[in-house]
């Protein structure tokens, strides 16, 4: 059995501090100062729990729709929009070093999903790869390779260059500057 003896004590002291506290607030002049103090502390409690409350009610809901947004992209069908400067950029940073000097010399456009290569390559092999690591990337529907030339190295017995006369080096002279011709000054 608990004993009721120790409950005397603390409803004393309660009683105490509680007539203590409204003797404090109907108190004529320190009581104004203190009902200010609590109405202030109270407003901005309720002002910090409504702020905490809007902000916890947005995160959740933009969750929320962010949640359903990924559901929605992960069962559409149709392929999302890609801007065509876009995937020009997302092709040139996939290709990476491995094309890098072979795209030296080759121009991308992109006209819908299309990717148009324009410019010379050294050899078929390397434009049927090139063609076809091109067509791997996400977001690349069709690749047309038709503009793009062959680059053969310069064959002498094919293009004969042009005679040039003998290494003669130029010099030329100095200009002469010429010398400056002062006129009188008029008189006044």
């Amino acid at each position: 059995m608990a004993k009721r003896g120790n409950a005397a004590p603390l409803w004393l002291a309660s009683g105490f501090a509680a007539g203590v506290a409204i003797g404090w607030l109907s108190a004529p002049r320190r009581g104004d100062w203190l009902r200010n103090q609590i109405r202030q502390k109270f407003i901005h409690w309720n002002k910090v729990g409504q702020r905490t409350f809007y902000k916890r009610r947005r995160d959740l809901a933009n969750r929320v729709r962010g949640s359903v947004a990924g559901i929605r992209e992960a069962y559409a069908l149709h392929d999302p929009y890609v801007d065509a400067n876009t995937l020009v950029d997302q092709v040139h940073s996939q290709l990476g070093r491995e094309f890098a000097p072979t795209l030296e010399h080759i121009n991308l456009n992109a006209v819908g999903h299309t990717l148009v290569l324009h410019g010379y390559i050294a050899d078929e092999l390397e434009r049927d790869r090139l063609v076809s690591a091109i067509a791997a990337i996400e977001g690349v529907g069709e690749v047309d390779a038709s503009r793009l030339r062959l680059h053969l190295p310069h064959v002498p017995e094919l293009h004969p260059e042009p005679e040039t006369a003998p290494d003669v080096q130029e010099s030329s002279a100095p200009a002469i500057a010429s010398p400056r011709i002062r006129r009188p000054r008029a008189p006044r």
